[in-house]
């Protein structure tokens, strides 16, 4: 997978940005922009606020781009009690938890907290997010219509969520996780699902086979 990380380091917390991870969602902005300025050079500078405020804000991004090592004893970043799959509207589909994406012959990409995957078919760093949506026009209001999941067989059960990017085709996750939508409906317990990464299912979140007459390649 495709990498450019930059550190940013004070006394006490070193802050890891990948660049090619980052699609501008803006959440440590807002959250501490005496530390996330992206008018200044360096645009992080860690010794602008305490190593606890820092790591609070940057578990807020979403994508993974950010993480952080604390130097001064602090806690690192804690997994969620529940893995979850958000779907944003005419956007990516954001993840946390204990997430693991791996290729289509199952070799492991990635194992993070935080992940964001492509859903209009347009990025280039496939099966990751890169903002291509924006311009690509991608629309879908980030809501459920006929749900397609296999329900998980005990409710307290835990693990990791597995995301394998089906060659030429959907997302094949596997664990027990919630499909949240942008809307006021209720999270679905899922333990197995197929949801569209090529942009034109008409069931969005979920794979309706819709890549075959599209001809979506992965690659």
């Amino acid at each position: 997978m495709k990498q450019k990380i930059h550190e940013y380091n004070s006394d006490d917390i070193e802050v890891q940005y990948d660049v090619v991870r980052c699609i501008h969602a803006a959440e440590c902005v807002r959250g501490l922009p005496r530390v996330f300025n992206p008018n200044k050079r360096p645009w992080i500078d860690p010794d602008e606020a305490s190593a606890a405020a820092i790591a609070e804000v940057v578990t807020r991004c979403p994508t993974g781009a950010l993480h952080f090592t604390r130097k001064d004893g602090g806690s690192p970043e804690t997994l969620p009690d529940t893995n979850t799959i958000t779907i944003a509207p005419d956007g990516p589909l954001y993840l946390r938890g204990d997430i693991e994406v791996t290729t289509p012959d199952g070799t492991t990409l990635l194992k993070d907290t935080r992940v964001a995957l492509c859903r209009c078919g347009a990025s280039e760093n496939k099966p990751f997010c890169d903002g291509s949506h924006a311009e690509a026009g991608f629309e879908d209001p980030g809501v459920y219509r006929d749900v397609q999941v296999k329900p998980p067989e005990n409710r307290s059960e835990t693990g990791p969520l597995t995301v394998q990017p089906s060659k030429d085709g959907p997302f094949l996750m596997q664990g027990v996780f919630e499909l949240c939508s942008a809307g006021d409906q209720e999270p679905v317990p899922a333990r197995q699902t197929a949801l569209c990464r090529c942009g034109q299912s008409a069931n969005k979140p979920f794979c309706d086979g819709s890549h075959r007459q599209a001809g979506f390649k992965d690659g």
